[in-house]
């Protein structure tokens, strides 16, 4: 497969991520989620699932904590290891060049304030049109690791009372409060995103908290990306341009 190498840059961070798109590229769901996460307080950040390292090299323009990159397929987690040299993070950011089932052999238990992680999204038998790019198969679909295995891996990272940021599909919303909660997190901020006002949510924004002192659940007003022109509305303008 030949190369399709790009430097491309989200909201305007002032850091490139280099990016072989003929493999797999960040996209819309990337973007919001980085926007969507809040990680000013913290020391110690995991940007899990993180494919290319777009989410954790975005965030590292914004704090000095450490930021682990936790990628398994070896094509992307070299994308992102010439990203940090690129952009002078050696010093910030680390990668784990593993299963995230393997994840506490390179991190210690609960010492993580912030996981963000824009996970696969379709069951192994929803694959179609992936055809010849199995990089790009593995990334949206279950091969390496399931739901249950995500909350688990995050579990065992985040300290007590610390907040994991996740992009989803509604459709499998009660799947994801129901395995969140066998693995002691609660669902503390909710945003549906719309591609049109009119249109059913094609993906949801989350904010959990492992084992909270305190229940409750905030459901954010909706996010629309398109108005009725077909153009960028404001917000989504903002976030994707880096203009809030």
């Amino acid at each position: 497969m030949d190369k399709e190498i790009t430097y491309d840059m989200i909201s305007n961070s002032g850091i490139t991520i280099i990016q072989d798109k003929a493999l797999y590229s960040f996209n819309l769901d990337t973007i919001l989620l980085t926007n969507f996460a809040e990680y000013e307080k913290s020391n110690e950040i995991v940007d899990l699932c993180s494919g290319d390292g777009a989410i954790g090299l975005t965030v590292s323009s914004n704090t000095n904590a450490n930021i682990y990159l936790v990628e398994i397929q070896s094509e992307l987690s070299n994308l992102a290891k010439q990203s940090i040299a690129y952009n002078h993070k050696e010093d910030q950011i680390t990668c784990v060049d593993d299963d995230l089932k393997n994840v506490l052999k390179h991190i210690e238990h609960d010492t993580i304030d912030t996981i963000i992680c824009n996970p696969p999204y379709f069951k192994i038998e929803e694959m179609t049109k992936i055809k010849k790019n199995e990089v790009l198969a593995k990334a949206r679909h279950e091969f390496n690791a399931n739901l249950n295995d995500i909350f688990k891996a995050c579990r065992g990272l985040l300290k007590q009372n610390s907040k994991l940021y996740m992009v989803y599909r509604p459709n499998r919303l009660a799947e994801f409060i129901k395995t969140a909660d066998e693995n002691n997190f609660k669902l503390n901020k909710l945003r549906f995103v719309h591609s049109h006002k009119d249109d059913d949510a094609n993906l949801f924004l989350a904010e959990l908290i492992k084992t909270p002192k305190k229940g409750g659940l905030t459901v954010l007003p909706d996010l629309i990306i398109y108005d009725d022109a077909n153009k960028y509305t404001k917000e989504a303008e903002e976030i994707i341009y880096g203009r809030k």
